[in-house]
């Protein structure tokens, strides 16, 4: 009998295996293919979303800059006083100090018709006109731009709420990478008369190294924000060059990014190597997990939009957000539209002795107290600091100043903090539109009336007028005072630790 071998047949296993080998192979590498081409796509979306609103964020600092000065160029007050005698102190409160409290730029210089320094500020201080000379460099090009566009007669404005010729510019200012702005001091209504060659000069100078990247990571979340003067980010770091107006890079923003591929892929690898034949289940699996990274990424910019336009801490409307309802007010002509600018009293006290949490905690209520205060159809924002705004829908001003006296009673009720009970006090000033030219001439009164409040120790201001209504009784006004040296005691007087120590002393 013939010897039978009951093994397949070799050839047999081979026609089996190599086609079934080659198709686990050919599925797992087009798997594989497609798994480093959806990580690829994946980074590439969030690296182009990151560098895009990183230059989105810094074409809109540039242009507020420049809106921001506007506020006090375009302002038939200041060609009044330049042209006469130079008052520095107009200066400071005006076009100068004020603009480094409220926007803070770090530099400001003010040039006469030919161009030569008449007053500086640097930091919250003014300063020698002779320190243009550094900046002169720089600014000369951009100075010679605007003189050219005012003589020609011919510029125009590409945007509405430009109403003058302007010129920026990034560059190394002081150590610093800034933003360079220049604006001319022109008139803001035709009642005055000035030849282009009479204007005065305004320059405003920014770093991009301070404030700048703090908004960069608080507000639009760019994580570990930071400025290098090389492009070396680290290996979980984005770079974005800042480039001059010649397109020569002054120096590079850095931010931690969190690449979803890269998460994606480390964790679906093993699975890709241990269950070659579940490929198709794989692939379902990363389809899954790239819609919902897609949903995230949706979520994550829908917050991000969200934050542009909202005060992280309060909830409220922020400045930009108040800014484009203020215009949309203005647009739409519905009657006597009122602001109401409200600054709180010793809240700097309050901050300095329980600390930054309980100021938190204090602003919060504030912004809780307001809107439950506010009328319907009111908008409520805080500005930043303890500065809110409040934009009143038209009423009668009676109204308007029993609002401002109820605003101010309930902020003037005590608050409940940690171990403390804390009690401050509030100023307002309240312009109204009909009296207004345009929304910032509307925003300019009512700082101006508020201003004139907090010099009186504390109440109501309106715009236009000459006193400071009390809030409710001058007593009230007069207590609220911070005085000339030390710290004000009334806001904490029924902290328990604090309560003996106040008694001695006084």
């Amino acid at each position: 009998m013939p010897n039978r071998s009951y093994l397949p047949d070799p050839s047999r296993w081979l026609a089996v295996a190599v086609p079934a080998g080659l198709a686990i192979a050919l599925i797992g590498g087009l798997a594989c293919m497609l798994l480093a081409m959806s990580v690829r796509e994946a980074n590439e979306l969030v690296v182009q979303r990151d560098r895009s609103l990183a230059a989105s964020i810094l074409q809109q600092a540039v242009q507020s800059i420049a809106h921001n000065q506007e506020s006090v160029t375009a302002w038939d007050e200041a060609v009044t006083h330049l042209q006469g005698p130079l008052d520095p102190e107009w200066i400071d409160d005006n076009m100068g100090l004020w603009m480094n409290m409220y926007f803070g730029f770090e530099r400001l210089v003010v040039l006469d018709p030919q161009d030569r320094p008449v007053y500086a500020s640097q930091g919250d201080s003014r300063a020698d006109p002779s320190t243009f000379q550094d900046l002169e460099p720089t600014a000369r090009s951009m100075i010679a731009d605007v003189r050219q566009a005012l003589a020609s007669g011919k510029w125009q404005s590409p945007d509405s709420r430009i109403r003058s010729p302007g010129a920026q510019d990034i560059a190394v200012i002081d150590g610093h990478p800034a933003v360079v702005s220049v604006k001319p001091v022109v008139p803001s209504t035709g009642k005055i008369r000035q030849r282009p060659a009479d204007a005065y000069i305004h320059l405003a100078v920014h770093y991009l190294d301070g404030r700048f990247l703090e908004e960069l990571e608080h507000r639009y979340l760019f994580e570990g924000a930071r400025f290098s003067w090389d492009d070396r980010p680290g290996g979980d770091e984005l770079s974005f060059a800042l480039r001059d107006n010649q397109g020569r890079p002054v120096g590079f923003l850095l931010w931690k990014v969190h690449l979803p591929g890269q998460v994606l892929a480390e964790r679906m690898a093993p699975a890709l190597v241990a269950t070659l034949c579940a490929m198709l289940i794989v692939v379902a699996v990363l389809v899954a997990s790239l819609r919902k990274g897609a949903r995230a990424l949706r979520a994550s910019e829908a917050r991000a939009r969200h934050l542009a336009f909202h005060d992280t801490l309060t909830g409220l409307p922020n400045r930009a957000r108040f800014n484009e309802q203020l215009d949309a007010a203005f647009r739409s002509g519905d009657g006597d539209i009122r602001l109401l600018l409200l600054d709180l009293d010793r809240f700097k006290q309050v901050n300095d002795t329980l600390g930054h949490p309980a100021g938190d905690a204090l602003i919060r209520a504030v912004g809780e107290r307001l809107c439950q205060a506010a009328p319907a159809g009111a908008t409520v924002a805080r500005l930043g600091g303890d500065e809110f705004a409040i934009l009143l829908p038209p009423a009668p001003e009676a109204e308007g100043v029993q609002l401002c006296r109820t605003l101010i009673a309930a902020i003037e009720a005590p608050f409940p903090l940690q171990d403390a009970v804390v009690k401050v006090g509030a100023s307002i000033g309240v312009a109204s539109m009909c009296d207004a030219a345009s929304p910032d001439d509307l925003v300019r009164h009512a700082d101006q009336a508020l201003y004139r409040a907090k010099r009186s120790g504390g109440g109501i201001a309106q715009a236009g007028g000459d006193g400071v209504m009390p809030a409710v009784e001058r007593s009230i006004t007069k207590d609220r005072r911070a005085p000339a040296h030390g710290t004000d005691h009334r806001a904490l007087e029924h902290h328990p630790h604090l309560a003996a120590a106040l008694r001695q002393a006084r």
